[in-house]
């Protein structure tokens, strides 16, 4: 995550920024984080074909959703009431996001099989380095795309929620 969003949010959330505005900041910034990822690795490797770039991101968005959902819950810091806090004002903006036509019902239905089966990879008895890989290789198999790609970028995009969901931690005492 840029150093600069970090800041921004610390100081944001020690001025009173509520859950819910918290959320929708992540919300918006999943659509960058992971543009700013695929665009790296399309560099990098200059290998992706253009018509791969749109599933990429669009998987990699539902994993990063999946990944900072993840990363709040295992946070210890936080106590149960604000982990519920944040999963009910989450949950609201997911369903908003996705909106309620037939385009967005199918939208809510593939980022719910996909928190599914993230949190089956997570509850795994296996090391982290497997999980990366199953995370990889899952994304694989719902896009179509090379494992490759996902095995590069699953790491630093995991990593990144964890250092946006940490932004809270600042603010423990929190119950907006």
């Amino acid at each position: 995550m840029d150093e600069e969003i970090a800041k921004l949010g610390k100081k944001q959330l020690q001025q009173g920024l509520t859950y819910d505005q918290a959320v929708y900041l992540f919300i918006e910034q999943t659509s960058g984080v992971v543009k700013d990822a695929v665009q790296i690795l399309k560099r990098e490797l200059d290998a992706i074909e253009e018509s791969e770039l749109s599933k990429m991101e669009e998987e990699l968005g539902y994993f990063f959703l999946f990944a900072l959902d993840y990363w709040w819950q295992m946070d210890y810091p936080h106590t149960k009431e604000q982990k519920r806090t944040l999963d009910k004002v989450f949950g609201y903006h997911l369903e908003r996001c996705c909106g309620d036509d037939v385009q967005g019902q199918a939208m809510w239905d593939a980022l719910q099989e996909r928190f599914i089966a993230y949190s089956g990879i997570v509850n795994e008895q296996t090391d982290d380095s497997a999980k990366l890989h199953s995370f990889a290789k899952k994304l694989s198999e719902y896009s179509g795309v090379g494992y490759l790609h996902f095995a590069i970028l699953v790491p630093s995009l995991f990593k990144t929620a964890l250092d946006t969901i940490s932004v809270l931690k600042s603010d423990k005492g929190r119950s907006k």
